[in-house]
């Protein structure tokens, strides 16, 4: 399987202030306050100009693939979006 970086999207998700558990308080809160959307929620690469969107922009189908082939990155994104 092709190397996606996917360790970008964990060791983002595991920032203490700008986490996926920080997220996750925002999100069931009902309001988004920190900057966590590209790596939460990846869109795909190339919709969006910013460095962080083309950073973490999913380049194709196949990264989508590995992504949710991921158990952590799985589990947080189908846990997030309930």
């Amino acid at each position: 399987m092709k190397d996606y970086n996917l360790t970008r999207f964990l060791s983002a998700q595991e920032a203490p202030a700008d986490g996926y558990s920080q997220a996750l308080v925002e999100i069931q809160s009902g309001r988004k306050i920190h900057h966590w959307i590209w790596y939460i929620f990846p869109q795909l690469h190339g919709l969006g100009k910013s460095p962080n969107s083309m950073f973490y922009g999913i380049h194709g189908l196949g990264e989508a693939k590995a992504y949710l082939s991921n158990p952590v990155l799985k589990s947080r994104l189908v846990e997030i979006s309930k």
